[in-house]
């Protein structure tokens, strides 16, 4: 059995929240702030932590462990927290399950789930107070890298979005600390240029120590994909994870990258979860993987041994 690791996961969710019949496919979830607007805001509104169901999840399908990082639209970090799915949820769901859980925080402003803002993130002004937030986490919290960022500039040009970062990666770089970055849409009100990781190209060539790992590979559009391929090939510390990336794309990027440069995850969440059912989230994944045909060396990296590379820990850890 390989040693598995899903490096994309946020266990957090609202209360009682039924999504049955309500998603029952990816474009369910994607649309339904607009369709469904009171479960939306239902769902991302006093969430709390279901690390226990998706720990269930994780035996059934013999996934050693994951990486846990905020839910957007839980209190994240900017404002004093106070709510399970922020940073102080992730704290307290590793500390319950140190042997299976590795810590993530993120940067951005709960808004950005219903309007486009960003005023949640890092800059010159806000820098230092940014700079003693992480050093906490990192040192007393343990945790180890930062995680997805949305409404992350005021932009849409490349340059300038990665000039609007430069503060935030300032800071990773000084405690040499991965950074996640969300491509095509999401569920919020994101901007779906932020969602194309040409910025990524700048970020990379000026913070070469500071792994950064493109997540999505562009949710299975081709274009976006194209160019996630092309800046990772570009720079060694750039790395892909294949949430809800076709076998095709997985197959490509291990073949021009290497399988040490990939990254299986998942985006476990209530609603992910919900629309991959009855198979199951891991099952319809990992069933992906396989059918990328890789070598069992390279499917035992892409499984875990790459996430396990990036944020230092081993299959004894688990």
């Amino acid at each position: 059995m390989p040693f598995i690791v899903d490096a994309h996961t946020h266990p957090f969710a609202g209360p009682n929240v039924d999504l049955t019949g309500v998603v029952r496919k990816k474009g369910d979830a994607l649309t339904l702030r607009f369709r469904h607007p009171k479960i939306f805001q239902k769902l991302r509104s006093n969430m709390h932590d279901v690390t226990d169901l998706m720990i269930a999840d994780m035996d059934a399908a013999g996934v050693a462990m994951a990486v846990v990082q905020p839910a957007t639209g839980g209190d994240i970090g900017v404002v004093p927290p106070n709510i399970g799915g922020g940073v102080d949820g992730v704290i307290a769901a590793v500390k319950r399950n140190p042997k299976r859980l590795i810590g993530l925080f993120t940067v951005a402003d709960d808004e950005v789930v219903y309007r486009r803002t960003d005023k949640g993130r890092v800059t010159r002004a806000n820098q230092k107070e940014w700079a003693q937030k992480i050093k906490h986490w990192v040192e007393r919290d343990s945790l180890k890298g930062c995680g997805e960022i949305v409404g992350f500039s005021r932009h849409s040009a490349p340059e300038l979005i990665a000039e609007d970062l430069m503060p935030l990666m300032e800071i990773l770089a000084d405690h040499r600390l991965p950074l996640m970055v969300p491509t095509a849409w999401t569920q919020f009100a994101t901007a779906l240029y932020h969602g194309v990781p040409f910025f990524v190209d700048d970020l990379a060539e000026a913070f070469p120590e500071v792994p950064i790992i493109i997540t999505k590979m562009g949710r299975g559009y081709q274009f976006i994909f194209e160019i996630a391929l092309a800046v990772a090939y570009k720079h060694v510390n750039v790395y892909l994870d294949t949430v809800q990336a076709p076998s095709e794309h997985v197959t490509r990027a291990v073949r021009e990258l290497g399988a040490d440069r990939v990254i299986y995850g998942t985006d476990w969440s209530s609603t992910w979860r919900q629309s991959n059912l009855p198979n199951g989230i891991y099952p319809n994944t990992l069933a992906e993987i396989d059918k990328a045909g890789l070598s069992e060396s390279d499917k035992a990296w892409v499984l875990g041994k790459t996430c396990a590379k990036v944020y230092g820990v081993s299959a004894a850890d688990a």
